[in-house]
């Protein structure tokens, strides 16, 4: 019996097209969706303009292939802080997710002509089911030799004691720690024109600001190879910055 396989794909941040195309390509790399299992690191929404798809289509292939894992980024919990922040009349909190490509991931939901009313929420017009699915996201995952998580791990933490924002969050703390977690640590979060190889880390947000490329990577959980990317480059027309 053949071996099940490890893959994991970086922020997609709205952009379905690229998403989809992406997907394609591990299918042609051998991917089997019922046996294989997929990471996502998370920050499906903002900046880009599919947003509602992105999150459509994950929910969907969460439906299909429980066995994946599917992460929260710091963009859903800006959104769901968001979504609060209006409710609770405070501005300056909701205009942190607006200001970070929000505008974009309403304007997904609510259609390129609508225009904001001062007396209603923008997330209502969110799918009320997109906004408890990216509530119930988890933080990290783990394998046999790999660690996802989308911003990082604070050293020296376990990822269990680590401060769930940290995990969201963190950069430099974490990117230039040389810190051996036992397990490579595979990220987002962190925008690199290249897979940021280390021998504690990869990672793999290579589409800040709309361009680039998003990245898919294949893992091997025994061991015996090193990693292998594959690419699609941006396809979609810049909305508004990462």
């Amino acid at each position: 019996m053949t071996e099940s396989r490890l893959y994991a794909i970086g922020d997609v941040h709205g952009h379905y097209r690229e998403l989809r195309a992406l997907y394609g390509q591990l299918l042609d790399d051998g991917f089997q969706p019922a046996r294989d299992r997929l990471i996502f690191l998370g920050d499906y929404v903002d900046s880009g303009p599919d947003a509602q798809r992105v999150v459509q289509q994950m929910i969907a292939w969460q439906r299909m292939f429980p066995h994946w894992g599917f992460l929260m980024g710091n963009h859903e919990a800006m959104m769901l802080e968001a979504r609060d922040a209006w409710d609770e009349g405070d501005r300056r909190r909701f205009s942190r997710w607006w200001s970070n490509g929000g505008d974009a991931t309403w304007r997904a939901y609510a259609g390129e002509g609508a225009r904001i009313d001062p007396g209603r929420n923008p997330l209502a017009s969110v799918d009320p089911a997109h906004l408890f699915w990216l509530s119930t996201l988890d933080r990290w995952v783990e394998t046999n030799r790999y660690i996802f998580v989308h911003a990082g791990l604070r050293p020296p933490l376990p990822a269990e004691q680590n401060d769930p924002d940290d995990l969201l969050w963190i950069r430099d703390d974490f990117i230039r720690s040389a810190y051996d977690w036992g397990k490579l640590v595979i990220y987002g979060h962190t925008p690199v024109a290249e897979p940021l190889i280390m021998p504690n880390k990869i990672g793999i947000n290579t589409m800040p600001r709309n361009t680039g490329k998003l990245t898919a990577v294949r893992l091997d959980d025994s061991g015996v190879s090193g990693p292998v990317f594959l690419f699609q480059p941006a396809l979609s027309s810049p909305s508004s910055p990462s």
